[in-house]
């Protein structure tokens, strides 16, 4: 029988670092908002309700998601990530059975960890399953604590580590997949008795191993997967990793690229085999290539269908259909 999974994510934040009044979720990462890749990794993992946790720039959240089927809960005042999940609780009439909650600004997060991470939860029947990372440098990363027989015990925050818990490796990816009636009758039992006065999501951890409910963890194997955003540098740092990606994922498929350090393709570009890329094209949206292709240099094609065997140098195509065997002349604009 098949699990039901809510998945909530946590998008509420203005990202002050950004420097921007655009929410720091719709920040776009090759041509997407970063949250949108978040929102199609909780629906690869079977998630039929997806909420987001909103609060800067609300209106703006609203309409620029208005197509991703998903609903929204208002955070305002934002009081930490355990209230943030209070605002999700008090807004449904009943918990859910399993509650994903994951952060909005991850767009790289791993599909195949969070498959991993909810096999193990629904086979271990755990009360509450968390994705986990053994770091070089752990650095200001929240460590995980655990006992003399491998169970967690806490999340400590690095400030508050003592010299030998400082020593641990092993960090919170701040993802987890709770019970959800478990978490909702310990959800408002979270205190505020911390120097930011907020509710911690990072607490009920500690509250759930002194109950004796059943911790799991899953170590995440991909660091880069990982990654937040919370400046323009890790956004363009990230959009490279992603970008690369996709190249690489091509030239697996049989797309000969010259130089991936010159070219630019998103992911929903579809691109056969035999298809030869040259530097400084540019390939955008809902792009189309058949076999046998030869773009660039200095190609941008946006939006476009191009039938086998096209040929497109120093040219721009945006949302046309071009038929087989075409040759497009040097610096001609076509427009569908």
């Amino acid at each position: 029988m098949q699990k039901k999974l809510t998945a909530l994510i946590l998008a509420a934040g203005k990202g002050v670092r950004m420097k921007s009044t655009l929410p720091k979720v719709l920040h776009p990462v090759l041509g997407r908002p970063m949250v949108s890749y978040v929102i199609d990794a909780c629906k690869f993992v079977g998630a039929t309700d997806i909420n987001l946790v909103i609060g800067f720039g609300r209106d703006a959240m609203k309409a620029a998601l208005a197509s991703e089927n998903v609903k929204f809960v208002l955070q305002e005042p934002q009081l930490g990530t355990g209230h943030a999940v209070q605002c999700f609780a008090k807004k449904i009439d009943a918990p859910p059975e399993n509650l994903l909650v994951v952060c909005g600004d991850t767009p790289l997060i791993s599909r195949k960890s969070l498959s991993n991470l909810s096999e193990k939860h629904f086979s271990s029947k755990a009360d509450l399953t968390m994705l986990t990372l053994v770091m070089k440098e752990p650095g200001l990363y929240g460590r995980i604590l655990r006992d003399e027989n491998g169970g967690i015990t806490s999340i400590r925050e690095a400030k508050d580590c003592d010299e030998n818990q400082k020593l641990v490796r092993e960090i919170n990816l701040a993802v987890y997949l709770f019970n959800g009636p478990a978490l909702f009758e310990r959800l408002f039992k979270l205190k505020d008795d911390n120097r930011q006065k907020e509710y911690y999501l990072t607490d009920l951890v500690e509250m759930f191993h002194k109950e004796g409910l059943k911790i799991e963890s899953l170590i995440e194997e991909d660091e880069s997967s990982t990654l937040g955003i919370n400046s323009r540098v890790d956004l363009a740092l990230i959009t490279g990793i992603m970008r690369s990606q996709i190249i690489r994922k091509h030239m697996e498929n049989g797309v000969t690229i010259i130089d991936p350090n010159q070219t630019l393709i998103e992911p929903e570009v579809e691109i056969s085999a035999e298809t030869i890329i040259w530097p400084g094209s540019t390939l955008t949206g809902r792009t189309t290539i058949q076999e046998g292709c030869v773009i660039g240099p200095n190609s941008m094609i946006s939006n476009s269908k191009l039938g086998k065997r096209v040929k497109a140098s120093f040219c721009v195509v945006s949302g046309a259909d071009i038929p087989e065997s075409s040759v497009l002349e040097p610096y001609s604009y076509i427009e569908g």
